[in-house]
């Protein structure tokens, strides 16, 4: 119930936890009594589509990264491929991944390579991605617009921004 009343507050949405036995609680709530526990939101409000990335699709892998990786991805930046140490799992183009940097789960996000691709790609610099791939390619594994950065908290994950 907590971590249903977390992520609709992240949505902009204040929920109420209370007796739903007692038919007269609902009204008691509405008129602005203490009754249960009242969850409000707090700071911006988080994007559906950044909701949807990261509490409704199922992560197909992991895309681990270095300690600089992890600070750019922290101030929002792309996940570009010279700060990805390994991958786990078996993901698609547009499948949604966890980003573990160091500490920990620090991301998720909408793939734009597969597993076999991001591992060849790998510690790669934006010049040797096409001799990596045999192929042109994107320079971006994931696209900020496609990565919702989280931080560890006492419930599991949790948004720090859209």
């Amino acid at each position: 119930k907590v971590e249903a009343a977390r992520r609709a507050t992240l949505r902009g949405v204040p929920v109420a936890i209370a007796d739903a036995r007692a038919a007269e609680g609902l009204t008691a709530l509405l008129a602005g009594e203490d009754v249960g526990t009242l969850f409000l939101p707090q700071g911006a409000k988080l994007p559906s589509r950044k909701h949807w990335i990261a509490y409704t699709l199922r992560p197909r892998g992991d895309v681990l990264v270095d300690a600089g990786a992890a600070r750019a991805l922290a101030r929002h930046a792309s996940l570009l491929p010279a700060g990805i140490v390994g991958v786990r799992g078996d993901f698609q183009p547009g499948d949604a991944i966890r980003v573990v940097g160091p500490e920990g789960e620090m991301a998720r996000g909408l793939a734009r390579y597969g597993v076999l691709d991001v591992a060849r790609l790998a510690g790669a610099k934006r010049h040797e991605i096409e001799a990596r791939l045999g192929r042109a390619g994107s320079g971006v594994v994931v696209h900020r617009d496609d990565l919702v950065v989280v931080r560890r908290g006492e419930g599991g994950s949790e948004p720090v921004s859209g």
